[in-house]
């Protein structure tokens, strides 16, 4: 290959030139300056195998080859212009761009490069620079859609343009109708293009497809059909041709032109050029977005960044005046070509060669802003390929999509692709739902779903998020989704009820249940001191939230006590406060957190209950009644909110009991001097005390005394390294009772 190369490079670098090349030269030069490019290759060509040795015959034959998207062929001769001395900026950036798009990504790069250092300020060089690590990227990425296939209207001549509104398919062909004689284009020796229209169905089969009528097509191109949301406006695109005759501008070319119609009873009147036509430059590829009120178009207009742009126009409403193009700026143009835009709702597709893609040009997607668009992004393969790939357009669902591709077709030959919007392959597939309350409407979390067959055999399980969603694996057989609370109500959707998408995922209908119930809730409660069950218990639970009564109960001679609890929701987080008092016993106290998810019997206190301690002489009331411990700021004596709970708690009991006498002993860490341990523990038991005594129990019945660090519960004297928790250990306060003259004798002296 690089022997060849250097060869026709010095074969080209010779200037002798006889006559016959001279002569098919100077007559591929006059059909190239007139864009009949099809017929200029052939003399080029000819002129080149009789040993020419022109380089720039070599590089419009290069021109031509690229022009009409035959890429081994471009790739062919830009190797050789390319490579040359007289080599320019857009020689190696087109010889790069072939290299990519056949798969050689490392050269591809080295000539990307070169054409950077030539041209350091085309955004195409850094778009395009790195090219196989992003390419891999997109490649690996989840495109558009994981399948695309053939239209059942392609033929063997090309169709593009595609456009679906209300069931009916749009297109542009130069296949050969019988009786009707058309003009071949210079450019590829093709025929030219007309519209065409047929029925389409959901998976893109089109039926009845024939030209459209009311004098739209012509002897000349007709293309790219687009028709305005509410169906009273017709915008398509053809060569700017007037009284049948084709108008050129100053330099020869025949540019193209928009065109519009408005619909009648009798069908498409009358046309009317486009506002911003021009002889100048082409203006085509219509698309019209947000309601109508923005109409998107590509030109090469002066003002635009290179090459062909996407511009934009606006209007107030439907049949007012078009304002001033716009560009539509370096989110979407580069200073290579941009064209066939197509929007639906908020993002705009269209195709360029002047960003990263697989190949030629390739479809790219952004959002549509009120001052701009978003991130240009590549749709991914299939939809993009190694060959040009164009022309995107959705159904009004945004479901069904279609596009234009030469992937599979000869030299000029374009086809028509359908695919479905976000489809996967079964694998990957997923159901997803949500769960709702049937009363109002909220989500339902932490729910068990199940997938189950025709014979309700559990094919997969899974849970609801927080927001009530679910989502499994689509299955391989028709299925069902069952749902069930413990305890409570079922649900279920059979398969029969479902719309199961045959190309993506599916998005099931909503279940309704009722997620609210009263739960069913006891207490067991059993005597410290014997371990026998307590009869009499009163039990009252409070939502520790509000503050709120939910139950009040007493136990029977088992010890248990059983009601509901009215009004809990499935998947709530629930905190309790269960208090349990009796006559003789210390009343005691149970935080209990858990989340709802059954309404089956839930035990507040185990399957082993819970202990009440009788009254008796040396207990600790903290211990016994189950109380937090009795905090303190750092060297501080004062009473904090959360001490003040505890203590009120203390005093509830003693009111409770009004023979009770206790002695409040404070007790410090070893932290500190013994004798600042002393006076603040001091400090902290007079302090309680007198909280006490503010809530009404006399000063008679309570002693207090600090006890310093010198009654310590573990090893953490002075100098031993301990942990905090260690040290929290031995900060504690004691409420030891001292006496209970109205309690039993047995009870308050502590004798069986």
């Amino acid at each position: 290959m690089r022997t060849r190369l250097l060869l026709l490079l010095a074969f080209l670098s010779s200037w002798s030139l006889l006559p016959a090349q001279e002569a098919l030269l100077r007559q591929a030069d006059r059909l190239y300056a007139n864009y009949s490019y099809h017929d200029a290759i052939e003399r080029y060509e000819q002129a080149f195998r009789k040993e020419a040795t022109s380089m720039d015959g070599a590089r419009r034959l290069a021109d031509c080859y690229w022009t009409l998207r035959d890429a081994p062929n471009a790739e062919r001769w830009y190797a050789i212009v390319a490579a040359s001395s007289q080599a320019t900026a857009i020689d190696m950036y087109r010889y790069a761009e072939l290299l990519r798009a056949s798969g050689q990504y490392a050269d591809a790069d080295t000539w990307l490069k070169r054409f950077g250092k030539l041209a350091p300020n085309d955004s195409r060089a850094l778009l395009k620079d790195n090219a196989a690590q992003k390419l891999a990227a997109i490649m690996d990425g989840e495109g558009i859609s994981h399948k695309v296939s053939p239209c059942n209207i392609n033929s063997a001549y090309s169709e593009i343009s595609p456009f679906i509104k209300d069931g009916i398919l749009y297109f542009a062909s130069n296949r050969p109708e019988q009786l009707l004689v058309k003009h071949v284009h210079s450019l590829n020796g093709m025929p030219f293009l007309d519209l065409y229209q047929g029925r389409v169905d959901g998976d893109g089969n089109v039926t009845g497809a024939a030209p459209m009528g009311d004098g739209i097509n012509t002897s000349y191109h007709e293309s790219n059909a687009v028709i305005s949301p509410d169906g009273r406006e017709l915008y398509f695109t053809r060569n700017n041709v007037s009284e049948g005759k084709r108008v050129l501008s100053e330099d020869g070319v025949n540019n193209l032109q928009i065109m519009v119609r408005e619909r009648t009873a009798e069908g498409w009147g009358r046309e009317r050029p486009f506002i911003h036509n021009s002889p100048a430059y082409s203006v085509g590829h219509p698309a019209l977005a947000l309601d109508g009120r923005r109409l998107y178009f590509t030109s090469d207009m002066p003002g635009g960044l290179g090459g062909k742009d996407i511009w934009y126009c606006e209007r107030e409403g439907v049949g007012a005046p078009w304002g001033d193009p716009v560009n539509a700026g370096p989110e979407v143009n580069t200073e290579g070509d941009e064209l066939f835009p197509f929007a639906y709702k908020n993002t705009l597709y269209f195709a360029s060669d002047g960003r990263l893609g697989l190949g030629g040009l390739d479809i790219f997607q952004c959002t549509i802003r009120a001052n701009g668009h978003g991130i240009a992004e590549n749709v991914g393969a299939p939809v993009n390929s190694p060959a040009d790939d164009f022309g995107l357009c959705l159904d009004e669902n945004g479901d069904l999509g279609m596009f234009v591709s030469d992937r599979d077709g000869a030299l000029a030959t374009e086809n028509i692709y359908t695919f479905h919007m976000h489809s996967k392959p079964e694998k990957k597939r997923i159901w997803s739902g949500r769960v709702l309350d049937v009363a109002d409407g909220r989500p339902v979390p932490f729910l068990p779903v199940k997938l189950v067959d025709a014979s309700h055999k559990e094919l997969a399980r899974t849970t609801t998020s927080e927001q009530g969603t679910y989502e499994m694996q689509a299955p391989a057989e028709a299925a069902s989704i069952s749902i069930s609370v413990e305890g409570g109500p079922q649900a279920e959707l059979d398969y029969d009820e479902l719309t199961i998408s045959p190309y993506g995922d599916t998005e099931l209908p909503d279940i309704y249940l009722n997620s609210v119930m009263d739960l069913p809730v006891n207490a067991i409660i059993r005597d410290a001191a014997t371990d026998e069950w307590l009869e009499g218990v009163d039990v009252a639970i409070h939502d520790k939230q509000s503050g709120t009564l939910l139950f009040t109960g007493t136990t029977d001679s088992q010890g248990i006590t059983r009601g509901q609890i009215p009004y809990q929701r499935y998947g709530d987080d629930v905190s309790y406060e269960v208090k349990f008092t009796k006559p003789g016993y210390l009343s005691r106290t149970v935080d209990v957190d858990f989340r709802v998810l059954m309404f089956l019997e839930q035990a507040l206190t185990g399957p082993e209950g819970t202990a009440m301690s009788p009254v008796t002489t040396g207990l600790d009331m903290a211990k016994a009644m189950n109380l937090r411990p009795i905090y303190f700021d750092y060297r501080d004596a004062r009473i904090r909110p959360d001490a003040a709970l505890e203590l009120d708690q203390v005093a509830e009991m003693m009111q409770a009991n009004p023979s009770i006498t206790i002695d409040l002993r404070s007790h410090t860490d070893s932290r500190a001097s013994t004798e600042y341990n002393d006076v603040l523990s001091q400090r902290r038991a007079e302090s309680s005390r007198q909280y006490l005594i503010g809530k009404g129990i006399g000063a008679n019945r309570i002693t207090c005394k600090g006890y310093g660090e010198r009654q310590l519960v573990n090893r953490c004297a002075d100098g031993v390294e301990c942990s905090e928790a260690e040290h929290q250990m031995n900060r504690r306060t004691e409420f030891i009772i001292t006496g209970c003259t109205e309690c039993p004798r047995s009870v308050a002296s502590g004798r069986p």
